[in-house]
């Protein structure tokens, strides 16, 4: 035990000063009764028993306020637990650009909301994990590999939000391979980060348009890298908005001249995530995406062993219980 206050224990002088005045009374009162004599109320008062009870009143308010200064000085009792040290990661971050992730049934657009959270994610991430990002439409773009430094993420992030012409066309295959690439392309560099956990996470609302899924999703697996879906968007889809020459937003139409509405595919993103050992998310408000992030982590996350940490936690509640007992047992004494 410990404690925070030591200084309070000073107060224990005040308490010895107490005992000559306590004893000066009881002389006092003594010598009251010499003066005026030894008649029956006197007797009374004086009698043992009543000296005795004094003094066990005397004793039991010594002892609240010696409780009360232990409460004061702030005692902590000390405990010493084993942390587990988590092991560093590597999370890839696959994030769909194509037209319909810019509907705004999500505010304030699918896209920038998906940008947001991973931001946020980047800039409060362990300051060893590393983080990729890998951009994706009918092609896909790797636009930052394997990092520490959450600055470059959130520059390409910035880049990301600020397109205005993005391709048409959903190809997940195309994005795998890329995420491989900066694997590939970290272990090639550096040997020995390669017992880093690489995990990747795909955020995307649309159809798989491409031809390399299949092929894509088996080396993924040899690999032995899980891959997490998270589909966004809401559940009755959204007209796809498009930038028009003169800066205006028109909505993509079909050949009837009608608004064409996003579509979900969910058994695409479900098959990746079953297939590569992953979980399978879906956000329809983009608030899930935040505890999606957090809960991928939290399950890939291993330890390297565990490290041993002193916790101090407060015990000043029995001795201000303590003294408040004792004082109410000597007032009704």
């Amino acid at each position: 035990m410990r404690f925070l206050q030591p200084q309070y224990f000073n107060l224990f002088f005040l308490l010895l000063g107490l005992l000559p005045l306590w004893l000066y009374r009881l002389w006092t009162r003594y010598r009251i009764r010499k003066i005026l004599g030894d008649g029956p109320t006197l007797r009374r008062v004086s009698r043992p028993s009543s000296l005795l009870k004094e003094c066990t009143t005397y004793l039991l308010i010594n002892l609240a306020l010696i409780a009360l200064i232990f409460a004061l000085a702030h005692p902590q009792t000390i405990q010493e637990k084993g942390v587990p040290i988590p092991k560093r990661m590597d999370i890839v971050f696959l994030l769909d650009a194509s037209p319909s992730m810019r509907a705004t049934d999500i505010h304030p657009s699918r896209l920038e909301k998906a940008i947001d959270v991973i931001a946020e994610f980047a800039r409060k991430k362990p300051s060893h994990d590393r983080i990729g990002l890998v951009s994706f439409s009918s092609a896909s773009l790797i636009l930052s590999y394997l990092t520490e430094d959450a600055n470059n993420v959130l520059y390409y992030l910035d880049y990301l939000k600020e397109k205005t012409s993005p391709n048409m066309g959903t190809n997940i295959g195309n994005a795998l391979k890329s995420s491989m690439t900066v694997i590939a392309k970290d272990r090639e560099i550096a040997p020995a980060k390669a017992d880093y956990k690489g995990v990747f996470i795909l955020v995307s609302d649309g159809e798989d348009y491409g031809a390399e899924l299949k092929g894509a999703v088996e080396e993924v697996r040899r690999l032995g890298i899980k891959v997490h879906t998270i589909g966004i968007g809401s559940r009755e889809g959204a007209p796809i908005p498009m930038k028009t020459e003169d800066g205006k937003v028109a909505y993509l139409m079909d050949e009837n001249g009608e608004m064409i509405l996003t579509r979900f595919d969910e058994q695409t993103l479900l098959s990746i995530a079953e297939q590569t050992g992953g979980t399978a998310y879906r956000t329809f408000s983009g608030r899930e995406l935040e505890s999606a992030f957090a809960e991928i982590v939290l399950k890939e996350r291993t330890s390297e062993g565990f490290k041993k940490v002193i916790e101090y936690e407060d015990f000043y509640s029995p001795f201000l219980a303590g003294a408040l007992g004792i004082f109410l047992t000597a007032m009704i004494m």
